[in-house]
């Protein structure tokens, strides 16, 4: 069980999965993190107590083990429902982009968000429809057409050069019966978008596209009761699902006809840049450029996805989770460009402000991640208002308008869709 408690509570023997705690910078108070310690000495506890921790969260069940954390695998570890985010994690996000943000060029769309939404639609459901073909090809040991793949991921690129928050925003949509292919797809659209801040080719962008589409092809070799158990893997099925990097990039290199960048993705997508990941455990230096992408953008998207084993983290946390291992287990600069991309609250995300307000996420602003303009839907009372106000915060002087709180759509009755593309008054 996990379980919050305060800093003077610890005890020898307790396991801190995660701490926040404040240090002092140069010229104000920053924030840092304590992950995976053991406190298995008085003087591990007496030095723990003298940081200002602002918060930290214990497993139980690892109480008075010394064995060290396991490598990442592709099931992340389910919340518990016990434990409750305070509040959204502003302070580990923002340090990295307050002096980014004042030199950054913002890139503006090119068509407006709502008339690309709908074609973005039309794109995203044929991917999913072609990976869907493609994986149960493999399946049955047919050879599968790679054909439509290469031009839906040209439709994609497109699509995301003309108005990137649009795709992006349908990223949100899962479902939870196929999401093999929805993950295959948004996994795709993710690593396109980071491709174009990062500023590579479009030629090489289009074949990261590829790769994401066929990254995990390789599960279609892998027992379908190991990877939808619902239960805590042993270590023999861990490893029968790490098989899948290899099984996919086999498959893809018997065709001779998939580029070896996109070959390397399907293979090295679950390697880390710390060398903990897998097949080979590479580290950083040894990782192409569209392997690291794809390590980040198939992390968030399998953290924010319900599976039968775990719910799905809300982005912001999902972003936290991310962040905080940027200069471990992720390229760091590929880290803050993919925060920068979708932003900390991505479009669709329904959030709360300090008036009590409710609304959706419509438009990411790029000088300041932290006010984007919001499709207000609910006032305070939680009152429906119809088709919506949006609400931009920086035109709130001093800031007096701040979202505090995330909330899940579905707690709420938002149905996210029937809003995104409707016209709005401005407020």
């Amino acid at each position: 069980m996990k379980l919050r408690i305060p800093r003077d509570e610890l005890k020898v023997g307790m396991f801190i999965e995660r701490a926040v705690l404040e240090v002092e910078g140069k010229s104000k108070t920053k924030v840092d993190f304590i992950n995976n310690i053991l406190i298995d000495s008085q003087e591990k506890l007496k030095e723990l107590k003298s940081k200002n921790i602002k918060y930290l969260i214990i497993d139980t069940a690892k109480e008075l083990k010394e064995e060290p954390p396991q490598a990442p695998h592709p099931q992340p570890e389910p919340i518990v429902e016990e434990f409750v985010e305070p509040e959204l994690p502003k302070e580990e996000l923002l340090e990295s982009f307050e002096e980014k943000e004042k030199d950054r060029t913002k890139a503006g769309a090119l068509v407006p968000f709502e008339e690309e939404l709908h074609i973005a639609r039309e794109v995203k459901t044929e991917a999913v429809k072609n990976v869907k073909k493609m994986l149960q090809d493999a399946a049955i040991g047919k050879s599968f057409d790679t054909e439509p793949a290469r031009q839906q991921v040209n439709d994609m690129v497109k699509s995301i050069f003309r108005n990137k928050d649009a795709l992006i925003s349908l990223t949100r949509l899962k479902s939870f019966d196929e999401y093999t292919f929805m993950h295959s797809v948004n996994v795709t659209v993710l690593s396109i978008a980071l491709a174009r801040e990062l500023k590579f080719p479009k030629e090489q962008i289009d074949l990261i596209g590829l790769g994401g589409m066929l990254h995990d092809i390789g599960k279609v070799k892998v027992p379908e009761k190991i990877l939808n158990k619902p239960g805590k893997l042993t270590p023999e099925e861990r490893l029968e699902i790490q098989k899948h990097t290899t099984f996919g990039y086999d498959l893809l290199k018997a065709r001779q006809d998939i580029p070896e960048i996109s070959m390397l993705i399907a293979y090295e997508h679950h390697e880390r840049a710390d060398g903990t990941g897998y097949p080979c455990g590479k580290k950083l230096a040894e990782l192409q450029q569209g392997s690291l992408i794809s390590n980040v953008t198939d992390v968030y998207d399998a953290l924010t996805s319900a599976r039968v084993y775990k719910p799905g983290m809300p982005p912001p946390y999902a972003l936290s989770f991310i962040k905080a291992r940027a200069e471990t287990e992720f390229c760091s600069e590929y880290v803050d460009k993919f925060i920068e991309v979708i932003g900390i609250f991505p479009v669709g995300s329904v959030v709360e402000f300090n008036t009590g307000q409710v609304g959706i996420v419509k438009e990411i602003n790029r000088d300041n991640l932290f006010e984007p303009s919001v499709l207000v839907v609910m006032n305070a009372q939680r009152q429906r208002l119809g088709a919506g106000r949006l609400i931009d915060p920086s035109k709130y002087p001093g800031g007096g308008l701040k979202i505090i709180r995330y909330h899940d759509p579905a707690d709420l009755g938002i149905i996210v869709s029937e809003y995104l593309d409707l016209s709005e008054s401005r407020i």
